[in-house]
């Protein structure tokens, strides 16, 4: 990864989630919330509620989160969960791709839709001036995990 593209370290989100929570909760959501969405979910084992600001990008077939943290593994294949985006809560079911091919494949289709700078501003190491090559999308692929979520109607 590039130099300019390291990821802060986990303690840095640690710190920072309980602020931003509370800010995509506020009037001030705003200022946060085109790329910035709160996660709710059971855990699989623990039963404990989590709520988690994770970055989302908008799909016509729901709600696409793409991260290199480890959170996902909490959330069971298809477990209900809920997003509060721009302020409406929507319930969802996750879909997670997690094998290199798939997350390959889904990287390949995020640049097609969103441009060579948006997929490098997802911190993964894959360029903003062009296209990735297949070894770039595969060696992002290697520590990415891309979720799915389907949407229902808010409530």
């Amino acid at each position: 990864m590039a130099p300019d593209q390291r990821r802060p370290p986990v303690r840095v989100f640690r710190a920072l989630n309980p602020l931003v929570r509370a800010l995509l909760r506020s009037p001030l959501a705003p200022l946060l919330d085109r790329r910035l969405m709160l996660l709710s979910y059971v855990g699989r084992r623990s039963g404990r509620e989590f709520v988690i600001p994770i970055g989302y990008f908008p799909r016509d077939d729901g709600v696409l989160s793409l991260t290199s943290a480890r959170w996902w593994i909490n959330i069971g294949e298809r477990q209900p969960v809920e997003l509060l985006i721009r302020g409406k809560r929507h319930p969802a079911t996750a879909t997670l791709y997690t094998s290199p091919e798939d997350v390959a494949h889904q990287l390949c289709e995020f640049v097609a839709r969103y441009g060579p700078k948006a997929a490098r501003g997802l911190l993964l190491g894959l360029p903003g001036d062009r296209d990735p090559t297949d070894a770039e999308l595969s060696r992002a692929a290697a520590r990415t995990a891309v979720i799915q979520f389907h949407v229902d109607q808010p409530t």
